[in-house]
């Protein structure tokens, strides 16, 4: 009895399968796509901050990164 139920809806099974399958492919597609956008994105803002990038005096005297060395090195990161 259980095998004839699985028999008489495996079509419908594999239709919704399939379908499920190709929402998925779409859905990697954007995600993809948005990815290489923000990654293009990443650059340009590295670009832009190079010039803003130095060091300031740390809480002992020492040398520290300011705030756009800081960003532009975590953002180096993620792109290299």
């Amino acid at each position: 009895m259980t095998r004839d139920l699985i028999t008489t809806y495996e079509p419908d099974l594999v239709a919704a399968l399939r379908s499920q399958l190709g929402s998925a492919e779409v859905s990697l597609g954007h995600q993809r796509r948005r990815i290489a956008k923000l990654e293009t994105l990443l650059v340009a803002c590295a670009e832009f901050i190079e010039p803003y990038s130095d060091v300031v005096d740390g809480a002992y005297g020492e040398p520290a990164p300011n705030a756009a060395m800081s960003l532009l090195s975590e953002i180096k990161e993620e792109i290299t």
